[in-house]
């Protein structure tokens, strides 16, 4: 007989009353896309973001999705997490070996440099294709596949998809160019995450500098982060300085992360954000998160997209030009072998300086603005 996995409600945190440093975002609003006036406007804030601001980090409103259908989302998040550690882990990432999807538990590493365990846990569901159809899935996954394919799906087609044309856009590249590299129907290690970051007391916390998740780029092409409203997230800005994260209902922070970042040459920008330990009136709650990592397809070459406005700008080189698609490394080898580093590893991060190189792709793993941390992509 079937276990059943109700779902209950969702209780969305009240926002801090603290008054924080807030980051005002470009804004996205994606029902204009399907208008000739209104796609050409959001290129124009795409672009201003990048060269305005120096910033791959957007607010995406008005994707489809409604609010019930996002608190559905927090709120299997939280029954997944409300579920025994041990079924929990009956589907672990295989980090070693460079796998990414399934549960990777907290608390079994410790912050490099501290005595102080990891407090985050995640869960990574793939796509649902044909490719994935026999991934193994928990049960409480499984028993609301229809509503979570579905999501899963909409994440890809009605927000990353018409994102990825608006940076083609803007590159004066063909519109579907990045939405063919990215194609949902084919093998990529394109995720839906349930996460949770777990309270820690003040001494731990102060161990590492009250930071959760420190200063980092991801390591994929785009992530999509549904907006929630415990604080922590903040952005870092060309003046070197970090602003949170204002929780809007309904709205998507996105960010261009590395592997889209070496297509344009660092025109569409990876971005450095971190996770801060919250407010002192949120700072005991179990903070869920639900977001979408976007890779591109897996036998892609990560090379530089061959675009006129980074030919005009004098990003291309003769090298870019002459690469070799057939030679260069592709999205499934970087992003397995980035996740054997950073999530393979027995402690939870390098030393600041630490740089991660695969093949001729080159990142830093931390920012060096901390003695120790973590530097941790996702």
């Amino acid at each position: 007989m079937a276990i059943s996995y109700p779902i209950p409600k969702w209780d969305r945190p009240a926002p801090t009353t603290h008054e924080l440093d807030w980051a005002d975002l470009t804004e996205l609003p994606l029902d204009l896309f399907d208008q000739p006036e209104g796609r050409a406007e959001l290129v124009k804030r795409v672009k201003h973001a990048l060269e305005v601001e120096d910033l791959g980090f957007w607010s995406v409103t008005n994707t489809g999705f409604s609010e019930e259908e996002i608190e559905d989302q927090f709120a299997i998040g939280q029954a997944f997490y409300n579920l025994p550690l041990e079924e929990r882990k009956s589907n672990s990432i295989d980090a070693k070996n460079g796998g990414y999807l399934g549960y990777r538990a907290a608390y079994e590493r410790t912050i490099n440099g501290t005595d102080v365990l990891d407090n985050m846990e995640l869960l990574n569901v793939p796509k649902y294709t044909k490719d994935f159809a026999n991934t193994p899935r928990h049960d409480i996954i499984k028993a609301h596949e229809a509503e979570i394919s579905d999501f899963h799906r909409r994440c890809w087609y009605d927000v990353a998809r018409k994102l990825f044309v608006l940076f083609a856009l803007a590159l004066e590249l063909p519109e579907n160019y990045f939405v063919d590299r990215h194609d949902y129907e084919k093998v990529s290690q394109d995720h839906l995450r349930y996460m949770m970051y777990h309270p820690r007391s003040e001494e731990d916390d102060a161990k590492c500098n009250n930071l959760w998740s420190w200063a980092h780029t991801d390591y994929g092409s785009l992530t999509l982060l549904f907006s929630q409203t415990v604080s922590g997230l903040q952005v870092k800005f060309a003046d070197g300085t970090y602003r949170d994260i204002k929780p809007k209902k309904g709205s998507i922070v996105v960010n261009v992360a590395d592997t889209l970042s070496f297509m344009t040459k660092g025109y569409l920008r990876s971005t450095i954000h971190r996770v801060t330990r919250p407010p002192p009136d949120q700072a005991h709650i179990h903070r869920i998160g639900v977001l979408y990592g976007c890779r591109p397809n897996d036998d892609v070459p990560v090379v530089v997209a061959p675009s006129p406005l980074l030919e005009r700008l004098g990003y291309l080189t003769p090298e870019d030009k002459a690469t070799d698609e057939k030679t260069a490394v592709t999205a499934g080898e970087y992003v397995a072998a980035r996740v054997k580093a950073v999530h393979g590893a027995n402690t939870y991060g390098n030393a600041p300086g630490t740089k991660f190189k695969h093949g001729n792709l080159e990142v830093l793993e931390n920012f060096g603005e901390v003695k120790s941390g973590s530097g941790v992509s996702i």
